[in-house]
């Protein structure tokens, strides 16, 4: 299930959650004693006894660096060295402590770091190190965007509580000595405990060993590495600085993102992964190319061959963002930025386009054959994020990455040729809340000056304006349309029916919703938050949303979600710092390609990988996810070349089938083979992996299932290139 943020003093958000009763024990905006002088105060400052008589005073919001402060704090002497940490105490009353069917909410706004104590205990830690602190530690990281104005909510422990006096002290640390920036305020409330409701749960429908079936990992603030389900593993392909194949040619970019593999002869084992730098300008922005490979025997990837692709043939690139892989193995890299040059004198600006890319020459595609490569000048020069081809090979969907964010449509002449075609703006039928229907209209793209200036025209026209597209995506399964809106964090879908369009709707989102999610330590809620940047489809239609900002969760979103009954699941928490980047998955959808683009350099935690090497995300980093069954020293994978010629078998028979002890697996085979059984428990985790190689006729596999828990289980056979599914009731 979601909820909406209740609806408190301090913050006009939509909607409250009305049968949800609360009152404020600690309200926002109230007058805290405070120490802003940079003083060492040990640990003895958050204690009821403690003297703050000759700190200074003054009423929430306190800090300074964004103009909207009540009370505006010192940071020193030095703006380039400011005070690491501020100090706050307020005293508070309680008449009666929160029953049983209350909790006590914290919701705090802090930039950078924040611990809260109450009465001397510490009841909340964000975006801080763990263990012992003091005055002159960083925050692990800098806070921005809204999350800068943003109150979290968190339900804390109330046992500290007294009936009567209370003290409340809270210390705020700076990232960085030089931020810009503080801000601080909180509320304490008492809240009705409604019980959680656990979400949709849609896996049963999913393959046991599809790479969305997983249990969702615990949310939080980014650590220091990565956080994914314990039924996958990841394998670091490329960190930022790695030599290209030809040293010759320097080194690999910094600022990953777009992360396209784009197969050889549809092969999910052989093919290239290209990588965009979002970097500002050429030589620095760019995109490097590289030959990838999937050892069958050790299940890991090599890259074979590293190059950066050479853009001086089209007057350089801009900060190349996302991307697609087409559908006849291109790749289409998306510059971002808008500067003003036209270096060639062809009337078109230089930057500001979609490129589309052939990654078995690392070149820019010559379109018309004249043996001069160009852009993809008729799609119309924006603030471009990414776009999308359909298997037409015609169509094309995209946005603008600024405000105004337009959604566009382009129609190519001919299959395969971006060059030359048709380009729409969509116009929704009303106001962007409430209109479910739309029309394309099309917009000049005949001239250069009509392809520089599409926006002017798209406003022209009175395209609907949804601020800032940042990735625009296609379901496999039901063809419909997906976007997000970067500034009110939705995920906005639609049905192109040709010139016009239907069922617009907000499909999952809005940065103030909170959804529920069932880990593997229970349901929690987590808030969506903001920043909701990319977006990639499985080919079961399944959609992960990945966030720059917010947390920088990745989320997946099965295909029975609806926002009356969501069933979101989280698949990722990234390392500190980080913003995962342009994911693509590989045609059989069992490795998964992504980027986490700047972690923090302070990142320290060594994580062993697939191929068994420590790896720390202390840098640009590309990696792929996949189960374990798959990657890694554990995995099972047999490729599809060394069983086409496997003779099939019948469905294998499982008994005793319910069961108190060992099941057998019996396979009636025609020839030699081999066998793979995988046997997993509800919520996904594999529990048994055996292999055993088949003779021709009957064949037995004994699974031991003594001592697994009661209930239902999932064995996966497989033989060759078959797979059987059936269930195990285990007494």
């Amino acid at each position: 299930m979601f909820k909406k943020i209740t609806q408190f003093c301090f913050v006009a958000m939509v909607g409250t959650v009305a049968a949800q009763q609360s009152s404020v024990v600690f309200p926002a905006e109230s007058t805290w004693s405070y120490s802003d002088d940079g003083s060492d105060l040990g640990s003895t400052w958050t204690a009821p006894s403690f003297n703050d008589g000759a700190w200074a005073s003054g009423q929430a919001q306190l800090g300074y660096g964004d103009g909207d402060e009540t009370t505006t704090l010192s940071y020193g002497p030095d703006a380039q060295n400011k005070f690491q940490t501020t100090y706050f105490r307020a005293d508070f009353s309680v008449s009666a402590l929160p029953t049983v069917d209350e909790e006590l909410v914290l919701f705090l706004k802090r930039d950078d770091g924040a611990i809260v104590y109450i009465n001397g205990t510490e009841v909340h830690r964000v975006n801080m190190p763990s263990g012992a602190v003091d005055y002159t530690t960083y925050a692990n990281g800098t806070v921005g965007g809204s999350d800068e104005s943003t109150y979290f909510e968190t339900v804390i422990d109330a046992t500290s509580l007294v009936v009567g006096n209370n003290v409340i002290a809270v210390e705020i640390h700076q990232a960085d000595p030089s931020s810009s920036d503080i801000s601080f305020d909180l509320e304490l409330a008492y809240r009705e405990i409604i019980p959680l409701v656990a979400p949709v749960d849609c896996s049963d429908e999913l393959d046991a060993l599809h790479i969305s079936k997983f249990t969702s990992v615990m949310p939080s603030v980014q650590p220091d590495s990565l956080r994914i389900p314990s039924t996958h593993t990841f394998q670091m392909l490329i960190q930022h600085g790695e030599p290209y194949t030809d040293a010759t040619q320097g080194n690999t970019g910094d600022n990953f993102d777009f992360t396209g593999y784009v197969p050889i002869n549809g092969s999910s084992h052989q093919g290239y992964l290209s990588l965009n730098h979002e970097m500002g300008s050429f030589p620095a922005a760019g995109v490097s190319m590289m030959d990838i490979q999937f050892d069958s025997t050790l299940h890991i990837w090599n890259i074979t061959n590293n190059q950066p692709v050479d853009f001086a043939p089209v007057q350089g690139t801009g900060r190349n963002c996302s991307g697609a892989v087409t559908p006849w193995g291109t790749i289409i890299t998306a510059e971002e930025t808008l500067p003003t040059s036209d270096a060639n004198g062809d009337g078109y600006q230089d930057i500001g386009w979609l490129v589309e890319i052939d990654p078995a020459t690392a070149s820019v595609v010559d379109h018309d054959g004249d043996g001069a490569p160009e852009k993809l000048f008729k799609l119309g020069r924006m603030s471009h994020e990414n776009c999308v081809v359909s298997e037409d090979r015609k169509t094309v969907y995209f946005g603008n990455d600024q405000n105004p964010g337009y959604v566009f449509k382009f129609v190519a002449d001919v299959e395969e040729d971006l060059s030359a075609g048709t380009l729409y703006v969509l116009k929704l039928d009303g106001p962007l809340d409430n209109a479910t229907t739309g029309t394309w209209v099309g917009i000049p793209n005949f001239t250069p000056t009509d392809c520089n200036n599409v926006l002017s025209y798209a406003s022209a026209v009175g395209g609907t304006n949804f601020d800032k597209i940042e990735d625009v995506e296609i379901n496999p399964v039901s063809g419909q349309i997906y976007f997000t809106s970067k500034s009110s964090s939705r995920v906005y879908r639609f049905t192109d029916n040709g010139s016009t369009v239907a069922d617009a709707m907000v499909f999952v989102g809005n940065s103030d919703w909170i959804y529920v999610i069932e880990t593997a330590d229970g349901l929690v809620e987590e808030q969506w938050r903001g920043g909701v940047d990319n977006l990639t489809f499985d080919d079961e239609g399944n959609l992960y949303v990945i966030q720059d900002g917010g947390r920088n969760h990745i989320w997946m979103v099965p295909t029975c979600h609806t926002q009356t009954n969501p069933a979101v699941k989280m698949f990722a928490v990234t390392p500190a710092g980080c913003e995962p980047t342009g994911m693509t998955f590989s045609p059989d959808f069992k490795f998964m390609f992504v980027s986490m683009q700047h972690p923090s350099s302070g990142n320290t935690t060594q994580m062993i990988d697939a191929t068994g090497t420590p790896v720390v995300f202390d840098k640009e980093s590309c990696i792929v996810i996949a189960r374990k069954e798959y990657l890694g020293p554990d995995a099972m994978y047999i490729s599809p070349a060394s069983v086409e010629n496997q003779a099939p078998v019948e469905e294998p028979v499982i008994f005793p089938n319910p069961t108190s002890g060992n099941v057998t697996i019996q396979i009636n085979a025609n020839a030699q083979g081999a066998a793979v059984v995988h046997v997993y428990n509800m919520v996904g985790s594999n529990v048994r992996i055996l292999s055993q190689g088949l003779n021709a006729g009957t064949n037995n596999i004994n699974v031991e299932m003594g001592n697994l828990p009661s209930g239902v289980y999932t064995a996966v056979v497989t033989v060759g290139n078959q797979r059987f599914t059936q269930k195990i009731v285990k007494r």
